[in-house]
């Protein structure tokens, strides 16, 4: 009866360890397609977009910080007339810099931003981690430089493929990228011993394996409906082009006649101002 419950219980150990490595190649051919989305499409993509509509593009944006700027001047001094106070030289003065301050804030915590959160994607976010995450980041992100470093192990496949993500995800402290490249490239679950505990311990891999997988996939999903991947096929399309420049010249015109208002109103504030 006892031989017979070891044979069971080896036969479910050994199908679950091919279960688990079925499913971590499923997660390979995720990760290696999410790299070449990120790494190799989307500069492509990104590159033909910007040599047709970056000069416009470029126009927009000025043009959107002016008339932010303009807005936030227009809507300080209400502040100020709406609490009774008289709009002088000094009032517009310290408008002025309280406006360019925020715009050196603005600056700074976006520049803060983008070298501490975790991007999963183009666009796309992921929460702080907490410390001890923090701490296992670290650790696991030690082993995949032992594992991939060119003068410990040569210039691998994987070294070429997967070294600039790893080295991104782990400057923008992404947890669960990291962690799909050491569940991939340095954990090793056809070693244990046999025992009692193997099987749930084998389940509980294959399960977090299983979200991984379903994780990666709505990543991509998510990806590819973002820009610029949505432009692909359209700037292979004179007509889409033609009609995508018009709605850019549109927003340029509509943005125009609003700083033209914005500057008309600053004015005839500036008219009224005492002292």
């Amino acid at each position: 009866m006892l031989a017979e419950e070891n044979i069971t219980l080896n036969h479910r150990i050994k199908h679950l360890r091919e279960q688990i490595e079925e499913q971590k190649k499923i997660l390979l051919e995720l990760v290696e397609r999410w790299y070449y989305l990120r790494y190799e499409l989307q500069p492509k993509i990104q590159f033909e977009y910007e040599k047709i509509f970056g000069d416009l593009e470029n126009e927009i944006d000025e043009k959107v910080e002016l008339c932010n700027i303009m807005e936030r001047k227009i809507e300080l001094i209400f502040v100020k007339i709406n609490r009774g106070m008289k709009i002088t030289r000094d009032v517009w003065e310290f408008v002025e810099k309280s406006v360019e301050k925020a715009i050196d804030r603005s600056v700074f915590s976006t520049k803060m931003t983008s070298n501490t959160e975790n991007k999963n994607s183009f666009g796309k976010t992921e929460p702080t981690v907490n410390e001890k995450s923090q701490m296992d980041l670290n650790s696991m992100y030690r082993k995949l430089v032992k594992i991939l470093h060119p003068d410990l192990s040569g210039e691998t496949e994987h070294f070429k493929k997967f070294w600039v993500p790893i080295q991104d995800a782990y400057k923008e402290r992404n947890f669960s990228k990291i962690r799909v490249f050491y569940k991939i490239l340095c954990e090793n679950f056809t070693n244990f011993e046999d025992n009692d505990d193997v099987v749930r311990k084998l389940e509980e891999e294959l399960k977090e394996i299983k979200l991984m997988i379903g994780i990666e996939r709505r990543v991509i999903d998510r990806m590819i409906l973002q820009e610029p991947f949505i432009y692909e096929k359209s700037l292979k399309n004179p007509l889409w082009i033609k009609e995508h420049r018009k709605k850019l010249l549109e927003k340029i015109s509509f943005l125009e006649r609003q700083i033209d208002f914005n500057r008309k109103l600053l004015d005839k504030i500036k008219e009224t101002m005492e002292g």
